[in-house]
């Protein structure tokens, strides 16, 4: 058998990365996060979802110990774009205990993401 044909092992990063997760992985997550969760809805095709992921990874590195952040493939898990009514992507949602507390549609630079996170992030002491 060659490598190319070994089926892909999927590896979930713990800090410092918007992490890829199924509608399974994400009930989990929201569920037992002992931080907030920002959970990027995003799609392959959607261009501001391109331009929104390095600023998460980015965000995710600087507030990696008091935030996690997760990425959600909206044409993968309909169910969830059904349940949280999202009509456009990038939709950016905080979710505190499991229960959605706040959502922002569109691409965000890293200061405006900073500036409506900051209710949710205990900034790191320098």
């Amino acid at each position: 058998m060659r490598r190319s044909d070994e089926p892909a092992k999927r590896v979930i990063l713990s800090t410092g990365y918007a992490i890829p997760v199924d509608e399974k992985q994400f009930e989990h997550i929201i569920s037992t996060s002992a931080t907030p969760v920002l959970v990027d809805f995003w799609a392959d095709w959607c261009g501001p979802c391109h331009l929104q992921a390095p600023i998460l990874d980015e965000f995710a590195a600087k507030y990696a110990d008091t935030f996690q952040v997760v990425k959600v493939e909206a044409d993968k898990t309909p169910l969830l774009m059904e349940r949280f009514d999202i009509k456009a992507l990038p939709t950016l949602m905080v979710f505190v205990d499991g229960k959605p507390v706040e959502t922002m549609v569109g691409a965000k630079p890293l200061d405006l993401l900073e500036k409506s996170m900051g209710p949710y992030v205990f900034t790191k002491e320098a």
